[in-house]
């Protein structure tokens, strides 16, 4: 006969590994693989190693393969447990399941809307000193803006991006290559 409660290494491993099955997480459970790999250390002592994480440090026999095999199956069995606990707080039926998926909806929403506008700023940041607009170009070239307008539509000043309202913008280097290319007398009233 059985025992209802199997002992903890196979209930781990039994569960997490079976029962866990939500295809869209996936990528999100080798992400915890890896990041746990980052948190786990093994150092060989004379008769066992020491594996270390998070403040714990266990004995394993020597003889349960290489430090690299050790740390691969910890950190694959502890992404395996952890995939089990989200896939069970995801897919609980209950009130409080439906809550706990909510707040998850909720704290998804507001780092999405954060790393958004950090990332927008960062790119506008970056990339606000490099562009140029139309008139910017014109009075450096000593060219009309509709001049330059044809140019970028020629394709003659590299790959011209749209702003928000849709106004051509033109990279610093673009034009520093149609300097070189074609010479202009005027490119020197820009600052150093």
């Amino acid at each position: 006969m059985s025992s209802a409660h199997p002992s903890p290494g196979h209930a781990a491993s039994h569960t997490a590994s079976h029962s866990y099955k939500l295809p869209a997480l996936d990528s999100l459970f080798e992400q915890l693989k890896t990041t746990f790999a980052q948190h786990v250390e093994v150092e060989d002592g004379q008769n066992a190693r020491v594996l270390r994480m998070a403040g714990l440090e266990l004995l394993v026999p020597l003889a349960a393969g290489s430090a690299a095999e050790l740390v691969g199956t910890v950190c694959a069995r502890l992404a395996e447990v952890a995939a089990f606990g989200v896939a069970t707080a995801l897919t609980d039926a209950s009130a409080q399941g439906t809550a706990r998926r909510m707040e998850l909806v909720s704290a998804l929403a507001l780092i999405e809307v954060s790393a958004g506008t950090t990332q927008s700023n960062a790119r506008r940041t970056e990339s606000a000193s490099d562009l140029l607009t139309t008139a910017e170009v014109a009075t450096q070239l000593g060219m009309s803006r509709p001049y330059v307008s044809m140019l970028c539509d020629q394709g003659k000043l590299g790959v011209v991006t749209r702003s928000e309202g849709g106004h051509r913008r033109i990279t610093a280097a673009a034009v520093d290559d149609y300097v070189r290319t074609h010479g202009s007398s005027s490119r020197s009233n820009l600052p150093p």
